[in-house]
């Protein structure tokens, strides 16, 4: 299974990024982070839609998603692997979230809390757990 996290807004900030990179070498090559501009909530949403590879499923980080364990998101991506996707599209919306066109075009909402996030923790959150769900699938000590 391959990730792609489609982001809006971009991080500037060389060291906020590093902890970042530090889990996509882990995983060499399989998260691919795509950013794209802040533009109007639609707009957004149709970039992150039209971005998605022909054999992925779009799945949304929004606040009012379902709250889910790291095992019910190992669980949710086995479900796709099982489908025969190739690759899951993560969304990370602006500041002002994600439209009504993605949401309905969206496989799954999920969440990492009633809290809102900078985009930096919600990126950070996500690559973190989809490295951890790696090792679980590959049986390495890391997830204990």
């Amino acid at each position: 299974m391959k990730y792609q996290i489609s982001c809006i807004g971009k991080l500037n900030k060389i060291d906020e990024n590093k902890i970042i990179q530090k889990y996509l070498k882990r995983v060499k090559k399989k998260i691919q982070i795509i950013e794209y501009p802040q533009s109007s909530i639609e707009k957004e949403g149709l970039k992150i839609f039209d971005s998605s590879p022909k054999d992925s499923s779009l799945i949304l980080l929004d606040k009012d998603g379902t709250i889910l364990s790291t095992e019910e998101l190992m669980e949710l991506i086995k479900s796709y692997q099982m489908n025969n996707f190739k690759t899951l599209n993560f969304a990370i919306g602006g500041p002002l979230g994600h439209g009504q066109f993605i949401k309905q075009k969206a496989s799954d909402i999920i969440s990492f809390g009633r809290m809102t996030w900078s985009h930096i923790i919600a990126r950070l959150m996500l690559v973190e757990q989809l490295y951890r769900i790696e090792c679980i699938f590959n049986n390495h000590p890391y997830h204990k």
